[in-house]
């Protein structure tokens, strides 16, 4: 039983198919929603104050605009320190007088009652939580830990999936991403919030990676799209995955207009979400998978199902089980012992054949993330629009555009030469971004660098997936994606919280982009590509595959 011989019956884009990948977009909503869930809720107010001990009237209504500014430590370059200030003198009757103002410098820490002037929000994680002064830093360490959320979701349901199938594990990634961001909009104090970000950040990943990987299963790479003829099914299902991803990061700036409670903002949001695993009802398992797996009986009901979803027939020869017959002699059962059946496990990700490739994935997935979340965490420099909300919407959908240009040209310029292209070039705007003052051109080439960071990422995980073996695809691009948050995880403290502090110059963090874009860029030549090869179900598929890549300076249309 061969599903690639059953497409040419069946059909790569019938109307099976096409309610599969639909479906497909709203758990890879979810993904969306989770990524840029923090972002929103963690929005703090610019300025606020601690509570002046000894005033009995404080009562919280001076605040940095309606009170003499003077009450608040200058730093160097003329800002105040609102995590400071000078001490009033204290009056016998208890009060103070604001007017007349001490020497003696008063630091703020954790202990202390804080008041918050008004901001877009009516609360937030850090007005809740107190992320301020001296806890300042477990604001950015929500991103790092979500990012290790992402880690583990990426090895757990990677491996998972390809042990347990796809519909399965896709639904447990649903219930522990939304339950864990529901759980976590209740959560009394910041350590169990973090947990439950975590949780979530875990079953997020599950909810883009596993959708990604069964929308391809489904489909060929021989049938074109009818109105762009040199678009396959599988090009265009790949890069489309990520448009539902988008555009939930873009609901989440939208919904910022309504629900100014975070706590409210999360639990509505989440529990909306959680109804998205309704889709287990509905979803089917990937025929790759089922056949991979010898599960034959569920693979024939399968194909059946389709055919009749899709009006076809399908020969009764192709749905025959593969059984290995047994060797009848000793030199018959040496050739079986060598025949390649497709069986792997997590070791042969450095198989000789498989080595160089996962090498240079282990370097590039980072290098994407960085880039990718960098870019993102540090896009309050490029000044889009003065309103925050109307920001994350426009930051969100300027992906789209990236997907929508990678559909139309990865199949005339191949897999190669788009993912070399899209870190080198970010590579060389983001170190001369890196010099230049914030203005139109430093927005140009930091929005040009974000632009091809999209376009990266779904190259990777489309790219991935295409060079590795049915029986390990989800673990490989499971596993890449575990690597490549170490990346998510340094973004947060490159891109915004160490410049924020004075501990690293402004120049550093898109010098640091650049180079490591370069560095990915160039190993990436080294990765043989994969356009016009189904998708391989062994190694020896693979080796078809490096033997026939084409050159990267040729059109993938003028191969023979």
């Amino acid at each position: 039983m061969n599903y690639d011989l059953i497409l040419e019956e069946l059909g790569e884009f019938g109307p099976w198919q096409i309610g599969i990948a639909l479906l497909l977009w709203l758990p890879a909503v979810i993904d969306g929603c989770q990524i840029l869930m923090a972002s929103v809720t963690g929005i703090g107010p610019d300025r606020y104050r601690c509570q002046v001990k000894d005033c009995s009237n404080d009562d919280g209504s001076f605040l940095p605009g309606n009170i003499n500014e003077t009450l608040f430590f200058p730093e160097k370059n003329g800002d105040l320190d609102f995590c400071r200030h000078y001490v009033p003198e204290k009056l016998a009757d208890g009060t103070c007088n604001f007017s007349n103002l001490s020497t003696t410098i008063y630091e703020c820490n954790s202990d202390d009652t804080f008041y918050y002037d008004s901001f877009i929000m009516d609360t937030s994680v850090i007005t809740t939580y107190q992320l301020v002064c001296d806890r300042d830093i477990l604001n950015p360490l929500i991103n790092s830990f979500f990012m290790v959320g992402l880690m583990a979701g990426s090895f757990l349901f990677g491996v998972l999936s390809d042990k347990y199938g796809r519909r399965h594990m896709l639904v447990v990634a649903i219930i522990c991403s939304a339950g864990g961001s529901l759980a976590g909009a209740f959560m009394p104090e910041y350590y169990s919030y973090v947990l439950f970000r975590m949780i979530a950040g875990a079953g997020a990943e599950g909810c883009f990676l596993i959708p990604f990987t069964l929308s391809m299963e489904v489909v060929g790479v021989k049938e074109h799209v009818p109105f762009l003829p040199w678009v396959t099914y599988n090009t265009l299902l790949a890069n489309f995955i990520s448009i539902p991803l988008a555009g939930g990061e873009a609901m989440m700036g939208g919904i910022g207009y309504a629900l100014k409670d975070w706590r409210q903002y999360q639990w509505v949001i989440s529990a909306a979400l959680l109804a998205v695993s309704f889709i287990w009802f509905l979803v089917p398992e990937s025929p790759r998978w089922l056949i991979s797996n010898e599960k034959w009986p569920e693979a024939k009901a399968l194909v059946e199902k389709a055919a009749k979803r899709n009006k076809k027939t399908i020969s009764p020869e192709l749905l025959v089980p593969v059984v290995q017959a047994k060797p009848v002699d000793e030199e018959t059962a040496s050739v079986k012992v060598e025949e390649d059946d497709g069986k792997y496990s997590l070791s042969d990700l450095f198989h000789p054949k498989l080595r160089m490739i996962t090498l240079c994935m282990f370097v590039c997935w980072p290098v994407i993330t960085l880039l990718y979340y960098g870019i993102s965490y540090s896009a309050d420099k490029v000044h889009l629009t003065d309103d925050t909300f109307l920001s994350y919407i426009l930051v969100s959908l300027i992906e789209i555009p990236s997907y929508i240009f990678l559909v139309l040209t990865i199949d005339v310029f191949g897999r190669k030469p788009l993912f070399v292209l899209s870190m080198l070039i970010p590579g060389v705007t983001c170190i001369a971004a890196a010099f230049l003052p914030e203005g139109v051109l430093f927005a140009v080439l930091v929005l040009t660098g974000k632009f091809c960071a999209s376009a990266a990422f779904n190259i990777t995980y489309m790219y991935t997936a295409e060079l590795y073996p049915t029986n390990i695809r989800n673990s490989a691009v499971g596993i890449c994606s575990t690597m490549a948050r170490f990346g998510g995880i340094a973004a947060p403290w490159i891109a915004s919280y160490l410049p924020s502090q004075g501990s690293l110059p402004d120049w550093v963090a898109y010098t640091v982009f650049g180079i490591l874009a370069l560095v990915g860029g160039t190993l990436a030549l080294f990765i043989p590509d994969t356009i016009g090869f189904p998708l391989p179900d062994t190694l020896d598929d693979l080796e078809k595959i490096k033997k026939g890549s084409k050159p990267m300076w040729k059109l993938a249309k003028t191969e023979k």
